[in-house]
């Protein structure tokens, strides 16, 4: 018995004593955390002559003092510190990555939740299911056609571009997560649709229409830019009236004529959006990042939502039947004290006098 324990001591001692061969300081698999410590600065390569060579910095420099055998205290990487809004700047703002789009908030989920849930109640979008732990939000089905007067629908319909169906339903859901900054929130907008009395319930994985989910989350944006913490008044219906009383209907050096709105430019681009509406021109398009709505005044709105379908359109018209189109810009320019809003004809052309200082009257008028 005692050979045998002698054996097994032996045993156990050289498998200790073997940890430090194999994971020790000298040790095959020891830790070179610390090598870069040891660096040494080499001379810089030398380019024979006669061959052309760009030069460059050091990429990753070493620094000049540097000893191997100086002991380190734990460091402890700090936390990052919160992003400082100023005054001026917004706590919202549209990002994308990407094919990837959301509105970013500098707040946590927790305040951001009673805002965003505000938002459908005064565009007056009902909400089949939502979940505050989730932070998810999933609307009802909007038919297009028959809730053209709903004020999302208004806002949003020139984004379903051509040769989409109108007669389709449409619905959103929002998601807001935690961002990627201490006391921040990413809010995402997912989209879908189907055709009316349809069956479809489930969810893509990224929005059927972008064009759709771009806009919905530029009407979010806009919209929280604007709200209060407490979300207790109702913005899409106040924002209007207050707009109006400030919009008057000028001329510029030129003469030619100008709608000058004392607000800001998201407020502005919200009520001359529902302006548009409420004087049954057709928005073609629009552009909010270059501020400029796309109009055809030889078509009403009310007309496209019963024009007939593609047969119909084929069929129906005459071979003489001349299709003359007159489209039109309508561009928000911010200035020092509010925003400019002109007919254009391009970019470079200005509209005629009489067309414009129609335009921007039928504008005007409907503000309120």
């Amino acid at each position: 018995m005692k050979p045998v324990l002698g054996a097994l001591s032996v045993v156990l001692l050289g498998s200790l004593s073997g940890c430090g061969y194999i994971y020790g300081e000298d040790g095959y698999f020891r830790d070179r955390g610390s090598d870069y410590q040891a660096a040494q600065i080499k001379p810089r390569m030398e380019v024979p002559d006669g061959i052309e060579s760009k030069p460059i910095g050091d990429l990753l420099p070493v620094p000049g003092q540097v000893t191997g055998n100086q002991e380190f205290d734990e460091f402890e990487m700090p936390r990052p510190q919160a992003m400082l809004v100023s005054a001026e700047a917004s706590e919202f703002s549209l990002q994308q990555d990407d094919a990837r789009r959301w509105v970013h908030a500098q707040r946590s989920p927790a305040d951001t939740w009673p805002l965003v849930r505000q938002f459908w109640n005064d565009y007056q979008v009902g909400v089949a299911s939502e979940s505050a732990n989730l932070g998810e939000v999933e609307t009802d089905w909007l038919a297009f056609d028959v809730q053209s007067d709903n004020p999302l629908v208004r806002r949003i319909s020139p984004a379903l571009g051509e040769g989409r169906s109108e007669e389709d339903e449409h619905r959103f859901r929002m998601r807001v997560e935690p961002g990627v900054q201490s006391g921040s929130s990413e809010i995402f907008i997912l989209h879908t649709h189907r055709s009316q009395g349809g069956n479809r319930d489930e969810w893509p994985e990224s929005s059927d229409n972008l064009n759709l989910e771009r806009a919905v989350l530029a009407e979010l944006e806009s919209y929280l830019s604007q709200s209060r913490a407490d979300g207790s008044t109702s913005l899409v219906a106040s924002q209007e009236g207050l707009i109006a009383q400030r919009a008057t209907l000028d001329e510029d050096g030129a003469g030619n004529a100008v709608l000058n709105i004392q607000s800001d430019f998201n407020r502005t681009w919200a009520a001359v959006g529902d302006a548009l509406g409420q004087a049954d021109i057709l928005v073609t398009d629009l552009d909010r990042s270059s501020g400029v709505y796309y109009v055809d005044l030889d078509q009403t709105a009310s007309s496209q939502q019963e024009k007939p379908g593609f047969f119909g359109r084929l069929f129906g018209r005459d071979e003489d039947e001349e299709v003359t189109a007159r489209p039109l810009q309508v561009r928000l320019t911010q200035v020092s004290n509010g925003v400019q809003v002109t007919v254009e004809r391009s970019i470079e052309t200005a509209a005629e006098g009489d067309e414009a200082q129609a335009l921007l009257t039928r504008i005007r008028d409907n503000l309120n």
